[in-house]
């Protein structure tokens, strides 16, 4: 009988997480292969002891005396690779990626050319470069996933073979279900939706969370289960999570029988932006789980028959769990681990039989990251004693940087506002990397810094039209995205607060200040000095021109009814006529119109009060709003939200306002009454300080304090009127 190939696999860690739980099912599926003798080796016991169910699981399979944690001297594996006349040995991550640096030392030994064993890795991320950090080449790659073999390692020259974990038949029967849910104390009546994984940003937790938060009162009968460590060192990201969870939610830790979750569950939430081929998908394919997920890039497809998709909107994926929990859809799951120790055991054999590569040494490319987040950022990593000088110009060819680095140092701009970037580097005097900022199907987030409405209705538009000039995937943050996600279903809406992961561009829009005046580095313009709806347009790249958002405005028939609003967010805004809104009820009523007054606040909100003979609108949804306004004929109001709101609509503002310029706002379908022979546009001049209500910052406690508006007549704004219905 021929002798056993003996395959040692060298693990980063054994702490937790996919790569020891697929390592573990490769050891299950090996382990009574006649052909096969197996050795494990824990390059670093980064988990301690806290983290350990996979390796408990590989230490009770293989022998004692075949299994090393490698402690302060990692020289140790040289031994254990000669003492034991090891054949295959199987890297569970690439060797210059592994979790503690790879001493060159070791590198060097491991990949002698006259060493007497093969090499094989597998890599299970998808940020390793391997055309700039590649430095050896194994005699096989054993990929997990086709990405790596088609996309991200393609340009190497060893064997490779895509093995990726099994998915198997493991659906329960009702009776299995029931006893799991029974065993893990679960509520029988109750539907289960579980999430599985190490609590980071990555894994966005935090959106499962939020969806559980939107199923909390009007759905009480499901249930969710998150399953995963929460290790000490994210504890920045899951503490606050785990401050503020819905009464629906059950968090556990780390378990050794996730597959009791996987029987007694209803449906699988995977909330992760960030994966390279996700075992937990795969596991909860084999028990027949209807799943909710993302389908990233890199998946190439292989769960696209398992997976309905999320993006992102708390409120659709709200909607797609209550439609899963009621289907009886369901998919056929082949058993694949027959298949799966079949094509290792020929893949190893495979190996054995193959001449050792023979590596020749050679200084990698650097590698060159760069990224627009809020601030051109760029860094050069790797193994260079090169110069490299770094230059950034902008679209007109003005040099704006220009420096020397060395290798393994980074560099960002202070600008946050879009600029096309060109972007050159010199290594000792040669041109090596010319790139011009090209954001065509690139990750971008944009965020509204602003809550108020005026400012959201304002800026929304060249968000649009900053996806369709660019081309890209955009992520966009409002503090009211329930306006925009049904007229802008192209444009993935999050939520304030939340982690936009894989972006490659950030931009945030809003007024931002230095010392009282605008800030230079975040608005090519003072924002102050021009419309509003031009702070977008600057802070975005864009041309201005002044452009409705959309919204879902309903189809309603129009009546003799005029919408009215008469608060705002300080006294300079507000029309301080004392019988001003009194003589043009009077004489709107007088024209058989019902005058409705939108505003919120109520009567005699800080000494301001409603005029007679109006009906108030009861504060509810905007939707709700939105649909009474549209009835409306045109709108009477102030600088603010409601009348951008009344704009939004397509309905004609008679709009009242000293407190700012008449550029400020509107122009378009708007009709403006100001009194120009007083002081007006201290808003355009000054810095509101919002915490004082009676600010004005020219004629505070005078006579002429607020003459802006006391000065602004019914009769002005009757004939602004007058216009608007041709009388």
């Amino acid at each position: 009988m021929a002798e056993k190939i003996k395959i040692l696999f060298l693990a980063p860690h054994l702490s937790t997480g996919g790569m020891p739980s697929f390592l573990l099912r490769r050891i299950k599926a090996l382990m009574n292969n006649e052909n096969f003798e197996l050795f494990v080796v824990e390059y670093a016991d980064i988990g301690g002891w806290a983290y350990v169910v996979q390796k408990n699981e590989i230490k009770k399979i293989i022998k004692p005396e075949n299994f090393f944690t490698l402690y302060e001297d990692k020289s140790l594996l040289m031994n254990i690779i000669r003492d034991n006349d090891i054949d295959i040995v199987h890297a569970d991550e690439i060797l210059e990626g592994f979790g503690q640096p790879m001493a060159d030392v070791l590198l060097n030994d491991l990949y002698d050319n006259n060493r007497t064993w093969k090499i094989v890795e597998t890599c299970h991320n998808v940020w390793f470069n391997p055309n700039t950090s590649k430095r050896y080449n194994p005699d096989g790659y054993a990929f997990c996933t086709p990405w790596h073999k088609f996309k991200t390692f393609s340009e190497m020259p060893s064997y490779a073979e895509v093995l990726p974990f099994p998915i198997e038949n493991k659906v329960p029967t009702i009776e299995e279900k029931l006893e799991s849910i029974a065993l893990l104390g679960m509520d029988p009546n109750k539907k289960h939706v579980i999430n599985v994984g190490l609590w980071t940003s990555g894994k966005n937790q935090k959106e499962g969370v939020e969806v559980a938060r939107s199923l909390e009162e009007s759905n009480p009968e499901i249930q969710f289960h998150f399953i995963g460590n929460q290790a000490p060192n994210f504890e920045e990201y899951w503490g606050p999570i785990m401050s503020n969870l819905p009464s629906n939610v059950t968090v556990w830790d780390e378990r050794s029988d996730v597959e009791n979750f996987m029987k007694a569950a209803d449906l699988f939430m995977f909330n992760s932006t960030w994966e390279c081929n996700p075992l937990v998908l795969r596991e909860a394919a084999s028990f027949g789980l209807k799943i909710l997920s993302r389908n990233l890039e890199q998946y190439m497809d292989m769960f696209t028959p398992y997976i309905t998709e999320i993006d992102g909107d708390i409120t659709s994926t709200k909607y797609k769990i209550i439609s899963l929990l009621s289907s009886e859809n369901k998919y056929v799951v082949k058993d694949e681990s027959e298949l799966f120790e079949n094509n290792y055991s020929n893949f190893y054999k495979k190996i054995h039989r193959m001449t050792v590569m023979e590596q020749s040494v050679f200084t990698p490319k650097p590698e060159i990251i760069q990224n627009f987040i809020l601030n051109p950022f760029l860094e050069i990593k790797g193994n260079s004693e090169s110069k490299f000088k770094i230059e950034f110009y902008d679209e007109e060819g003005r040099c704006h940087y220009s420096e020397n680095l060395s290798i393994n140092h980074w560099v960002k701009l202070n600008r946050e506002y879009f600029t096309k970037w060109n972007t050159k580097i010199w290594e000792d005097g040669y041109l090596i990397h010319d790139y011009t900022l090209d954001l065509k199907g690139k990750r971008v987030y944009i965020c509204l810094d602003s809550s108020s409405l005026g400012d959201t209705l304002s800026w929304v538009p060249y968000i649009r039209e900053f996806k369709d000039k660019h081309q890209c995937h955009l992520i966009v943050s409002t503090f009211m995205n329930y306006l925009f996600k049904d007229s802008y279903p192209d444009i993935e809406f999050i939520e304030p607060g939340m982690v936009a992961n894989n972006i490659y561009a950030m931009y945030k829009i809003g007024w931002f200040y230095k010392d009282d005046k605008f800030d230079v580095s975040k608005n090519p313009n003072d924002f102050r000095k021009e419309p509003l709806q031009k702070t977008a347009s600057d802070i975005l790249g864009l041309d201005y021109k002044e452009t409705r958002p959309l919204l879902n405005i309903p189809k309603v028939k129009k009546k003799k009814k005029v919408g009215i609003g008469l608060h705002s967010t300080c006294q300079a805004k507000y029309w301080n006529n004392p019988t001003g809104w009194q003589e043009v009820v009077d004489y709107l009523t007088s024209l058989g119109y019902e005058v409705v007054l939108y505003s919120k606040e109520n009567d005699g909100y800080m000494g301001n009060f409603h005029p007679k003979g109006i009906t108030k609108f009861e504060a509810g949804s905007i939707e709700r709003l939105i649909e009474d306004m549209a009835s409306c004929e045109f709108f009477v109001g102030l600088g603010s939200g409601l009348s951008w709101l009344a704009w939004a609509c397509e309905l004609p503002v008679v709009l009242i306002s000293g407190f700012s310029e008449e550029y400020s706002e509107t122009t378009l379908d708007t009709y403006r009454v100001i009194n120009k022979n007083v002081c007006t546009g201290c808003f355009n001049r000054y810095r509101l300080n919002a915490s004082d209500w009676n600010w004005c910052p020219d004629h505070k406690n005078t006579e002429r304090q607020f003459e802006c508006t006391k000065t602004i007549t019914s009769k002005m704004v009757i004939d602004k009127i007058n216009q608007v219905i041709n009388v």
